[in-house]
């Protein structure tokens, strides 16, 4: 476990959005999803799923194919048993919003549901508001596509949630990331009189 999370850390770095911070945040969501709903899950397979749940995007996209690919051949190298293998890589493709679903991804597991959970909790509220920009902005996605990935993506989140403590959460969450979306975008209007794409947009 210790040879992973170092490995993870050289690897995604210290980037707010989805370097190590954020699977450090996640597995904080993981804990707490486990506790309350008291999951009988493999705490250990949990963590290392976690862990490796993103390490693809040092390749590309889709990131949930590339981290399976690298946890499966890493997962290889510590002479793990076949069936956990599959375990991680079924998780890990699995918690992808768009990968999931585009290959029909099933989970095969308790511990890939609450990976699924807790990587969603981790988009929303301020947190997830920040790390939508920050990744807007390293990637050269423009203003209008960003407000449109709220709407097409981050405020459909929290209908995907499997377990209560999750609905509950993302529920408080979304609330506060409609605020602050509505706050800049009434900011903005007064400020950009004549952009069509911010004069159309409701807000939430």
């Amino acid at each position: 476990m210790k040879i992973i999370e170092l490995l993870v850390k050289a690897l995604l770095g210290s980037d707010f959005d989805h370097g190590y911070p954020h699977i450090e945040r996640v597995l904080k969501w993981a804990e707490r999803i486990v506790s309350t709903e008291n999951l009988p899950v493999d705490r250990e397979l949990l963590k290392t799923i976690v862990l490796l749940h993103d390490v693809g995007r040092i390749i590309g996209e889709p990131h949930a194919y590339y981290s399976g690919l690298v946890a499966e051949e890493l997962l290889k190298e510590f002479s793990l048993d076949p069936a956990v293998i599959r375990r991680v890589v079924n998780a890990i493709q699995y918690h992808s919003f768009s990968y999931s679903r585009n290959h029909r991804i099933e989970p095969g597991s308790l511990e890939a549901l609450v990976l699924s959970d807790a990587d969603k909790l981790d988009a929303l509220g301020i947190v997830g508001f920040i790390r939508v920009f920050i990744y807007s902005c390293r990637n050269g996605r423009s203003f209008e596509d960003t407000l449109k990935h709220f709407d097409e993506k981050i405020f459909k989140l929290s209908g995907e949630m499997k377990f209560r403590y999750s609905r509950l959460k993302a529920s408080e969450l979304v609330e506060k990331t409609m605020r602050l979306l509505n706050d800049l975008l009434a900011e903005f209007r007064g400020l950009c009189e004549g952009q069509g794409f911010l004069n159309n947009h409701k807000g939430c």
